[in-house]
């Protein structure tokens, strides 16, 4: 696959004003060339870190594409939230959106479902994948969100570390603890081989409870 088709869009600049939403963020992805992603609000910020930290996911793009359609009369234009591209080349466009918003007493419902519905028909003629997802999809578990911030943030400002094959050359299929990886590899510095795990997990090389457990000592890890 060429540089042409994992970076076939580039993000669309929004002035802050008319974003609808709360908050902005300016993280670096890894996925993108490490470059700073521009994020409108906390919702979409956590679904950037789930993004990043996918093993499945090779490159994404945030506010990638810019569509018109007809509401009331009017001519609007949307905005997709994100454009994912896995590995298996499957392209996903989505919009992310609070629950709340999807409900008939919201105030821009109306507004919302037409702009999903445009959407979903763009990807309907051009023959991609399209999802919306709430905080219901994104923040599933207590720790997911922060466990995949610290793969996310560990992976993107370090470099991959030289102990990867010995640490996971101890990662039995069924499981093991943090806490006896370290012990195992008491040879190595304890922040090598933490930052290893975190390479390993981001990678998909093993996985772990990314849900319910926080990435500590007693987090459990297995081989893919």
């Amino acid at each position: 696959m060429n540089r042409n088709e994992l970076f076939k869009y580039q993000p669309i600049k929004i002035l802050r004003s008319k974003k609808y939403g709360n908050n902005y963020w300016t993280p670096r992805g890894n996925k993108v060339d490490k470059r700073i992603v521009g994020i409108y609000s906390d919702l979409e910020y956590d679904h950037w870190a789930m993004v990043d930290a996918d093993p499945e996911v090779i490159t994404y793009c945030e506010q990638p594409l810019e569509i018109s359609y007809v509401l009331n009369g009017h001519l609007r234009t949307s905005i997709f939230d994100m454009w994912i591209l896995k590995k298996d080349g499957v392209e996903i466009f989505v919009e992310v959106k609070y629950e709340k918003e999807l409900t008939s007493k919201h105030p821009k419902y109306a507004r919302t479902q037409r702009q999903i519905e445009a959407q979903k028909e763009w990807c309907r003629i051009n023959n991609k994948n399209y999802v919306v997802r709430t905080e219901g999809d994104i923040r599933k578990g207590r720790h997911s969100v922060e466990n995949r911030t610290s793969l996310c943030m560990s992976v993107v400002n370090s470099k991959k570390p030289v102990y990867l094959n010995e640490v996971i050359g101890i990662i039995p299929p069924e499981g093991i603890k943090i806490k006896e990886v370290v012990k195992e590899l008491s040879n190595l510095p304890v922040e090598s081989t933490l930052l290893s795990l975190k390479w390993l997990l981001y990678e998909g090389d093993i996985k772990a409870n990314m849900e319910d457990q926080i990435i500590g000592f007693d987090m459990e890890v297995w081989r893919s």
